[in-house]
C-alpha cells in the first residue's frame, strides 16, 4: 500500500522524466474528478512560465467525445497547431480515424491551444480498468516534433504510471474497506448480543456514523423517524427520503449525492447539515430506511481561467463555438457540497442493511415463538378461568346468603347491645342511688363499721366504672351509625374549645399547652373535637409525678391533599412495641389504681379517623413522653 505522499512524489518524478526525454516546455499530470473536471496534480516546466499546479479546468475543456478518443488512442501528438490540415477523401464509405496517429484534431482545440500560447502539444492517457483516470499533458511554445522512439518511451512511462496508480488506488480502497469493515463488525457483534437490537443500535449510532465518515444519521425502522448527530429535523429527513424514492425505486439501490441542494432547490434550507446524503433502503415492502449526512464543506477552487465557452456570430448570420481566451487564475468559493461518497461507503452501507434485515428477521422469529407460547398459555389460562368463574359464581351465591345472615345477625346484635346497655344502666343507677343514701346514713351515724364503709365505697366506685364502660361501648358502637357531615374545620378553633372544657383539669395539673395556627381540614367538627379532646386529656393525665405537663400541638408534615398533626407531651411514655396495641378495645398499659380510664378512648379515636379517611399512630419512649400523630384530609 502506497502512502499519499509517495503517490505525489511519483507523479512529480514522472512529469520531470517525461519532460526530460521529450524536451517539452511544460509537462503536467492532469487528473479527472467524478464529473470529469480536471486538476493539475503534478507539473514540471521551464523557468519563466506561470504554474498551473493545483489549478482546475472544467469538463468542457475536454468533452466526452475527446475523452473517448483518449481511451482508444493513448498517445496523441500535435507538432504544430498552425500546420496545414490535409483533407481525407474516403472512397464511398466512412473511415474511422480514431486510432490514426496522423489524425488531425478539432479546430476548437487548436484555437484553445493558441489562446494559451501553445504551439505544440502531446497527450498520454492514464487509464484504469478501461476508464480515463487522467492525462500526461505536454505543452511547447514553439512547434515541436517528437521522434517515434521517444514517443514510445513516453507512452511506456504512461503505461507504467497507469499501473502504479491502479495498484495505489486499490490499496487505498482495500485499506479503507478493511478499517471500516472491522469497525462495523465490532458494532454489529455488540448489537447481536442484545435482545433489543434497536435499542442497541441507538447506542451505537455514533460508531455507525464513523464507519462512513458521516456527521449525522437518521432512520425509520419502527414507523418513526429518529435522528442522531448533526442531522436535519425529521420533517426534512422525510422530504429527502421522498425525493430519493422518486429518483429510484429504492429496492436494491443506494441513492447518494454530495450536492443535495443541487438536486432540489428546497433542500438549500438544510444545506449546512445535509450537503451530502447517502440513503439506504432496508426493505422493499416498507418505508424502513437509514440515512447518513455529511456537512457542507466550503472550499476555494482555483480555476485556470473562468470556465465558460464563447459563441461567436459570423457575418453571414451563422455562429460557432469558441474556446475561452483567458487562462488567468480565477477563484470560486464552492458551497453546498460535501465530501463525495465512494464505493467503500456504499459497500459498508449495504453490509449494514443485510445485518439490520437479519436482526429484523430474528426479532420476528422470536416474536412468533413468543406469540405461540402466549397463545398456548392463554388457552390453558382460559380453561382455568372458566373453572374459576364457575367456582366464583357459586362462591358469590354462598357469599350473598352469608351476607344476608350476617346483616340480620348484626342488626340483632345492635338491638341487643342497645337494649342491654340501656337495661343495664337502670339497675346501675339504682345501685348508685341506694349506695348514696346508705353513705348518708352512715355519715350521720356515730357507730359505724369501717369495713362496711370500705365495701360500700368499692361498690359505688365499681358501679360508676361499669356505667362509664357501658357509655363508652355505646359510643363506640354508634360511631358507624353516626352520619358524618364533612365541612371545613379550623383545628386551632377546636383546640381552643377543648382547652376551655378541660380548664379545671389543666389548672389542677399545672399543665401548659402550646399551639399556633394549625390550618383547616375537611371533616365532622363534632367527631374531630372528640379526637383532640381525648388525646389532650390523655397527654395531661399520663404525666410524671411532680413534673408539670407540657403539651405541644403542631403540624408535622403536609401535602396539597393531606396534613399530619403531632400532639407531643413530656409524660410517662411507654415502650414502642405497644404502639399498635393501645388502639385496641379495653387495652390499658397501667392499672386502674394508678390512672383512671376505660381503655376505649384511643379505640374510639382510631375508628373516627378511619371514617374520615385518615389514620393515627404513636411514637414513645418510657420516661421521655409520647407523640401522637393524626393524618387528616385537607380536601
Amino acid at each position: 500500500i502506497v502512502a499519499v505522499e509517495s503517490i505525489v512524489e511519483v507523479l512529480e518524478n514522472v512529469a520531470q522524466e517525461v519532460r526530460d526525454i521529450t524536451e517539452f516546455d511544460r509537462v503536467m499530470i492532469y487528473r479527472f474528478d467524478p464529473d470529469y473536471n480536471g486538476e493539475v496534480v503534478a507539473e514540471s516546466k521551464r523557468d519563466g512560465l506561470n504554474s498551473f499546479l493545483k489549478q482546475h479546468f472544467p469538463e468542457s475543456d475536454i468533452p466526452a467525445q475527446a475523452r473517448a478518443l483518449y481511451v482508444e488512442n493513448p498517445l496523441r501528438l500535435l507538432a504544430d497547431v498552425d500546420a496545414t490540415v490535409v483533407p481525407f477523401y474516403p472512397q464511398g464509405f466512412d473511415v474511422d480515424l480514431s486510432s490514426s496517429v496522423l489524425r488531425s484534431v478539432s479546430p476548437i482545440h487548436c484555437q484553445y491551444l493558441r489562446n494559451m500560447g501553445v504551439k505544440a502539444s502531446m497527450s498520454i492517457s492514464l487509464t484504469i480498468d478501461g476508464k480515463l483516470w487522467g492525462l500526461i499533458a505536454c505543452h511547447h511554445y514553439q512547434p515541436h516534433v517528437v521522434p517515434l522512439q521517444i514517443r514510445e518511451s513516453a507512452a511506456y512511462l504512461g503505461l507504467i504510471l497507469s499501473h502504479f496508480i491502479a495498484v495505489w488506488s486499490r490499496g487505498q480502497t482495500l485499506a479503507k474497506k478493511a478499517q471500516a469493515q472491522t469497525r462495523l463488525s465490532e458494532v454489529l457483534t455488540g448489537i447481536s448480543a442484545e435482545a433489543d437490537y434497536l435499542a442497541s443500535l441507538r447506542l451505537s449510532a455514533k460508531d455507525l456514523m464513523a464507519v462512513v465518515d458521516a456527521t449525522g444519521m437518521a432512520w425509520n425502522l419502527e414507523g418513526q423517524i429518529e435522528c442522531f448527530g448533526e442531522s436535519p429535523a425529521p420533517e426534512w429527513v422525510e422530504k429527502i427520503h421522498d425525493w430519493a424514492s422518486e429518483e429510484s425505486d429504492l429496492i436494491d439501490s443506494v441513492v447518494h449525492s454530495k450536492n443535495l441542494s443541487g438536486e432540489r432547490e428546497e433542500f438549500a434550507e438544510c444545506v449546512e447539515l445535509a450537503s451530502g446524503v447517502l440513503i439506504l433502503p432496508i426493505h422493499s415492502d416498507s418505508d424502513q430506511f437509514i440515512l447518513w449526512f455529511r456537512k457542507e464543506l466550503i472550499h476555494t477552487k482555483n480555476w485556470g481561467g473562468k470556465p465558460e465557452k464563447i459563441i461567436e456570430f459570423l457575418d453571414d448570420g451563422s455562429h460557432r463555438l469558441m474556446p475561452r481566451a483567458s487562462f488567468e487564475l480565477w477563484k470560486e468559493n464552492v458551497r453546498g457540497h460535501s465530501i463525495a461518497w465512494d464505493e467503500v461507503d456504499i459497500e459498508i452501507a449495504l453490509t449494514l442493511r443485510n445485518a439490520v434485515m437479519n436482526f429484523i428477521v430474528q426479532r420476528t422469529a422470536r416474536l412468533n415463538e413468543t406469540n405461540k407460547r402466549l397463545e398456548m398459555l392463554v388457552s390453558e389460562r382460559t380453561t382455568e378461568l372458566t373453572a374459576e368463574v364457575q367456582q366464583r359464581r357459586q362462591a358469590q351465591v354462598e357469599l350473598k346468603q352469608l351476607l344476608k345472615e350476617t346483616e340480620a345477625a348484626n342488626h340483632q346484635l345492635e338491638q341487643f347491645a342497645y337494649i342491654a346497655s340501656h337495661d343495664l344502666q337502670e339497675p346501675l343507677r339504682r345501685i348508685q342511688s341506694f349506695g348514696s343514701r346508705i353513705q348518708n346514713i352512715i355519715e350521720k351515724s356515730s357507730n359505724t363499721d369501717q369495713d362496711l364503709e370500705v365495701y360500700l365505697d368499692r361498690m359505688v366506685s365499681a358501679a360508676e366504672r361499669m356505667q362509664n364502660l357501658i357509655k363508652g361501648l355505646l359510643s363506640y358502637s354508634r360511631i358507624d351509625k353516626t352520619k358524618i357531615t364533612f365541612e371545613t374545620v379550623d383545628i386551632s378553633q377546636i383546640i381552643t374549645e377543648v382547652l376551655s372544657d378541660l380548664k379545671i383539669m389543666l389548672d389542677e395539673k399545672g399543665a401548659t399547652i402550646h399551639y399556633a395556627d394549625l390550618g383547616q381540614v375537611r371533616g365532622d367538627k363534632g367527631q374531630l373535637y372528640r379526637v383532640f379532646q381525648n388525646l389532650i386529656h390523655n397527654a395531661v393525665k399520663f404525666s410524671r409525678q411532680q413534673v408539670p405537663p407540657q403539651v405541644t400541638i403542631d403540624i408535622e408534615s403536609e401535602t396539597p391533599t393531606e396534613r399530619v398533626f403531632r400532639i407531643a407531651d413530656n409524660g410517662i411514655g411507654f415502650e414502642n412495641e405497644y404502639g399498635e396495641r393501645i388502639f385496641e378495645l379495653f387495652q390499658r398499659l397501667h392499672g386502674r389504681g394508678t390512672y383512671e380510664g376505660t381503655g376505649l378512648g384511643l379505640a374510639i379515636c382510631k375508628k373516627i379517623l378511619e371514617q374520615h379517611g385518615g389514620n393515627i399512630w404513636a411514637d414513645s419512649q418510657p420516661g421521655q413522653g409520647t407523640s401522637m400523630y393524626i393524618l387528616l384530609k385537607r380536601r
